[in-house]
């Protein structure tokens, strides 16, 4: 059956990208990205392989029109599972025909009057006023979010609580993956450290090294093309007070940008208060062997957040800041509007601490300790 709602949130999309047409003096604008995909036809997927950025349809609008084109093997699929009965009409081509789709969208504009978010050679890339539209969410796709960020935080839950001694990281990793896919969540990230590998790398892929003290597990997570971010760390037996001390140092930068993170406030200033954290807790140039995070939403971070950077956040827009020091890291997908910052990937069952600061209090993940005593 139709979705009403989610009918109602593509029509207001598509409304919103014909005035982006009228102010940009377009006939039209072609949309082949998964993300981009993703976001006109409120969560539907259009990737066969992950790996590739376009997806396996088009999506072009004009002042009045707006059509799903794709293969004889993508179309039924995606009327019946994808976007059944959203506003669009659908075209299909021949697979083998490879000039096929130019076609069928030269109906709609000429290139030379048309957009798109992956630039061919004939039609002009989309500037960042359309990228707007995509990075403040609409009721129906926060309600998306809450649910994905409250899934991704079970997902690394339970794999971190059911991680045993002993275990590679592939293993580990491996059951990050089946949590994420029983909850149709994509694994877009599938970070997995043990121990000395926690210090050496600050994107530590999953290897054959056992896990024997310490575990970091870093997931991005991906449904109804949203992206959900998080970090969780544990320690088998009584944590070392180094270790300690730099998570309470990390929990304490993580909370200083989530706090200074609000409507108005530029990711550059965010930036310069995370980096007054850091000299704070005497480790003023960890900042600079990992990026911090920044802006999030259809995709993994939309804007990084470096100093200076100018773009200014808005109310009901997500963000995912990621602070590390060696050998910790504190991460979680956030969103920001004119009340304050709500955790999206909160886990209830997670053992949390309130971080007190001058701006307010957050609370933020703490160590899990298996095994004590």
């Amino acid at each position: 059956m139709p979705d009403d709602a989610r009918a109602a949130e593509v029509r207001q999309k598509i409304d919103d990208v014909r005035r982006w047409l009228a102010l940009s003096d377009l006939s039209g604008v072609v949309l082949r990205s998964q993300a981009n995909f993703a976001w006109i036809t409120g969560g539907g997927r259009s990737h066969v392989s992950i790996g590739a950025e376009a997806g396996v349809a088009s999506v072009v609008m004009t002042p009045d029109a707006a059509a799903l084109i794709t293969t004889n093997i993508e179309l039924a699929r995606l009327l019946e599972e994808e976007v059944p009965g959203l506003p669009f009409e659908a075209l299909e081509y021949p697979w083998q025909d490879q000039e096929a789709s130019s076609k069928l969208i030269a109906r709609f504009c000429a290139p030379s009057r048309c957009a798109t978010d992956l630039p061919d050679g004939e039609r002009s890339p989309i500037d960042d006023d359309f990228l707007e539209l995509r990075r403040v969410l609409r009721p129906p796709e926060i309600a998306r979010y809450r649910d994905l960020g409250w899934d991704a935080a079970a997902c690394v839950g339970s794999a971190c609580r059911a991680a045993e001694l002993g275990e590679t990281e592939h293993e580990i990793a491996a059951r990050v993956s089946a949590e994420c896919e029983k909850r149709d969540i994509l694994t877009l990230v599938n970070l997995v450290a043990a121990d000395e590998r926690i210090s050496k790398y600050r994107h530590p892929l999953p290897t054959g090294n056992r896990l024997r003290t310490t575990l970091l597990v870093a997931l991005t997570g991906r449904r109804h093309g949203l992206h959900a971010s998080l970090t969780r760390m544990v320690s088998f037996g009584r944590p070392d007070p180094d270790l300690v001390a730099r998570h309470g140092a990390v929990t304490r930068v993580d909370a200083r940008a989530i706090l200074e993170s609000s409507p108005g406030t530029s990711l550059g200033d965010v930036m310069a208060r995370e980096i007054e954290q850091y000299e704070v807790e005497n480790f003023a140039e960890e900042w600079r062997l990992h990026h911090q995070g920044g802006l999030t939403g259809y995709a993994g971070r939309e804007i990084f957040a470096t100093p200076g950077a100018p773009y200014t956040l808005k109310s009901d827009q997500a963000l995912a800041w990621n602070p590390s020091i060696t050998r910790v890291k504190s991460e979680d997908t956030i969103l920001i509007s004119k009340e304050g910052s709500e955790i999206l990937t909160h886990d209830p069952s997670w053992p949390e601490q309130p971080v007190e600061m001058e701006l307010g209090m957050v609370v933020r993940p703490s160590l899990l300790v298996r095994g004590e005593g």
